[in-house]
């Protein structure tokens, strides 16, 4: 892409490049990232999964402060032990997914989906993999037991470093709240946060986000060999 375009226009270029595929319009709602958006217009563009993509892969994104602060018994954020990420291309034939790679976990073979609804059908389980869907819930109803009884009883539960996309659907939701608590304190000049305002409880949805992002801890540290800890 031409490094002379001006800012505004590459942005609504790549948009509609995202835009041009129910495919590609889904990955990045869902939270798949772009490797690259800077590849020429007849190259495919390279979706990737961040919870499993090595350290500063692809385009850094902006960091969130809920994702990324210090918290009770939190770690400072560690390097990930994954070597290579889950990938999802275009292709002739259809879309190619690729799993990721780390230490203690080979890549499983790849496979190409020839239909998109195929593909769509099948992105809960690529999302999780190498663990499957039902053992993820399960870790995010231990997860949710864990923390809502801890909350309850004013105790600590652990924390963890929280990875894309969960930080940033995070932030947005804290957005939201922050927003809310200044408009009950009668600040009426509060900015409104830019993305849409979820229906329901936020609260509810951020410890559903947390749960979610920890069973992805749980998935990375055992591909990192550390038994499934994600505090190790």
């Amino acid at each position: 892409m031409n490094d002379d375009v001006p800012e505004e226009l590459r942005i609504l270029q790549e948009g509609w490049r995202l835009v041009g595929n129910d495919v590609q319009v889904e990955l990045v709602t869902r939270g798949w990232q772009v490797a690259n958006p800077d590849v020429a217009d007849d190259e495919p563009l390279e979706f990737f999964w961040p919870p499993t993509a090595p350290t500063g892969y692809g385009r850094p994104s902006e960091r969130h402060d809920y994702g990324t602060e210090p918290r009770p018994r939190a770690r400072l954020p560690r390097s990930s032990p994954w070597t290579a990420p889950t990938r999802i291309t275009r292709t002739e034939d259809g879309w190619r997914l690729t799993y990721g790679r780390a230490p203690a976990q080979k890549p499983g073979k790849p496979v190409t989906y020839r239909r998109d609804s195929d593909l769509l059908a099948d992105l809960d389980r690529i999302e999780w993999w190498p663990m499957s869907a039902k053992e993820a819930r399960r870790i995010q109803r231990e997860r949710l037991y864990v923390v809502t009884a801890a909350m309850a009883n004013d105790d600590h539960y652990l924390a963890f470093t929280i990875t894309e996309p969960y930080a940033s659907q995070m932030a947005e939701l804290m957005d939201h709240l922050r927003f809310d608590a200044k408009r009950q304190q009668g600040l009426d000049t509060a900015e409104k946060p830019a993305s849409t305002r979820p229906r329901g409880d936020l609260h509810a949805r951020l410890r559903l986000l947390d749960a979610a992002a920890w069973a992805s801890a749980v998935r990375t540290a055992r591909a990192g060999g550390d038994d499934g800890d994600p505090e190790n």
